[in-house]
């Protein structure tokens, strides 16, 4: 009877087990007392091309724009969260420096050394409060302040049950500053969860870009697509590695001028995470 129940108690826990390879729970979450050391990589090829009147065609070449413009570029941000210990059961420190960044223009975006410092809770994604940064003006602290804690808010994801083979949207806004304008758009990812091995989950990613087009001023239409893959970690609740390689096109309609945009963007982001 022993050997039985034994058995039985084995077989059980082999099926829990099995049905948790199947199935996992997905939400974006920062600890306490750990390091994050992420990598941030993006490419750009965008080919702006103008039409209009002949008065503001010849004013185009007298000025020495090519017409179509291409502008192409690389960037990597390398930098590391580190989160304090826990203090009132839910809120800890933390803070976010910037190792190195390198940029095909071989321009200085963010200095070495930059640090910003905010609040994490186990509910809830970071926020920033403060910046210090050497060689940096007021309104580019305040740039790259806002520019992150509009990063933690893409990230946040409502919590849920995912299990293989299934598949869910999710929709966010988008504002584009383009030509003296700002394009508004919705983007609607769609995640499919392939497999969980190793406490790691493996999902397809595809996107669609869609135009809010009652907040515009002048004629416009924009549409988009991208495509690529996330591997999620199950024990620390974050992203190890997201890619996605990403396609849009516009066209914009004001006054004598009409703007047609091909924009070309990959993404690779990666996380490194270990406990203090």
């Amino acid at each position: 009877m022993k050997n039985v129940f034994l058995l039985l108690f084995v077989v059980s826990i082999q099926f829990s087990v099995a049905q948790n390879k199947n199935e996992l729970l997905f939400k974006i979450q920062y600890n306490p007392e750990t390091k994050y050391e992420q990598t941030l990589e993006q490419s750009n090829h965008m080919e702006l091309k103008y039409a209009g009147e002949p008065d503001f065609m010849q004013t185009l070449k007298d000025k020495g724009v090519q017409n179509p413009t291409i502008v192409d570029s690389h960037s990597v941000i390398e930098s590391v969260m580190k989160t304090g210990k826990l203090s009132n059961k839910t809120n800890f420190p933390l803070t976010i420096e910037f190792i190195k960044t390198t940029n095909s223009d071989n321009k200085v975006q963010i200095p070495d050394g930059t640090i910003i410092y905010g609040k994490g809770t186990l509910n809830n994604l970071p926020v920033l409060d403060s910046i210090t940064s050497k060689g940096l003006s007021e309104e580019l602290k305040k740039t790259i302040m806002q520019t992150m804690q509009s990063f933690f808010t893409q990230l946040n994801i409502p919590e849920r049950k995912v299990k293989v083979g299934e598949v869910f949207d999710l929709d966010t806004p988008l504002s584009i500053p383009l030509a003296g304008m700002q394009m508004d758009m919705t983007i609607t990812t769609t995640y499919k969860l392939l497999s969980i091995k190793n406490n790691v989950g493996d999902f397809d990613v595809s996107q669609v870009y869609t135009m809010n087009t009652s907040a515009t001023q002048f004629p416009m239409n924009a549409t988009g697509t991208g495509k690529g893959k996330l591997l999620y970690d199950t024990i620390n609740n974050f992203n190890l590695n997201f890619q996605i390689d990403m396609q849009m096109t516009a066209n914009m309609k004001f006054q004598k001028i009409e703007l047609d945009l091909i924009s070309k963007m990959g993404m690779h982001q990666s996380a490194k995470i270990s406990k203090i």
